[in-house]
């Protein structure tokens, strides 16, 4: 299930490997990831080339997955497209000059071949998580922009926290102007002090 021995890839020699699945992620990746509660079917395709001291896999993938609001665990269904590079690199060229070469060459994400085995499916499971919005909401929230709130306490957007930070930073004029009077009363007394020395 897209996976390849290291002797598989061997025999291969410079034939380029290509690939178009349907694949389940299913029970796998909500065992793998408590923010995954459920996944489509995703179509994965894409090609597996011999590169110098590893292999070369370009996959693009695309599904559904269900994954929790990130404001108030609700699930919500998203919608991905995808596509990644990653340079597959067996556990004893791992830290080789030709390997160090390699991954110089290629803007690729560089993973060592765990039990000798360049696995596309667990790749894909990871991006699947890598590719998920850092803020989910479900439709309704989107809609009314409603954050959390509860006594004494309520979530803030980042801008309204930044536009906070703003207005605090802002110099308060009634405090500017005691904090004037309290300088000139500490000269007038310094002043009194001086006087009652001399």
């Amino acid at each position: 299930m897209l996976q390849w021995t290291e002797a598989d890839l061997r025999k291969q020699g410079n034939r380029e490997i290509q690939f178009d699945r349907d694949v389940p992620l299913m029970p796998e990746i909500a065992e793998r990831f408590e923010d995954i509660s459920d996944a489509s079917i995703y179509h994965v395709q894409g090609t597996i080339r011999a590169d110098g001291a590893g292999w070369l896999a370009t996959v693009h993938a695309t599904g559904e997955v269900t994954a929790h609001s990130t404001r108030s665990l609700a699930p919500v269904r998203v919608a991905q497209d995808f596509t990644f590079t990653e340079l597959w690199i067996p556990q004893e060229q791992w830290g080789s000059e030709p390997a160090e070469k390699l991954m110089d060459t290629h803007q690729a994400l560089t993973i060592p071949m765990a039990h000798d085995m360049i696995d596309i499916y667990g790749a894909v499971s990871d991006h699947v998580v890598l590719e998920l919005p850092s803020q989910i909401l479900t439709d309704e929230e989107a809609k009314q922009d409603v954050m959390p709130a509860g006594q004494d306490w309520h979530v803030i957007s980042e801008a309204e926290y930044e536009a906070q930070k703003k207005a605090d930073a802002k110099p308060n004029p009634e405090l500017a102007k005691l904090k004037s009077l309290l300088q000139d009363q500490e000269k007038d007394d310094k002043d009194d002090t001086d006087q009652h020395k001399d």
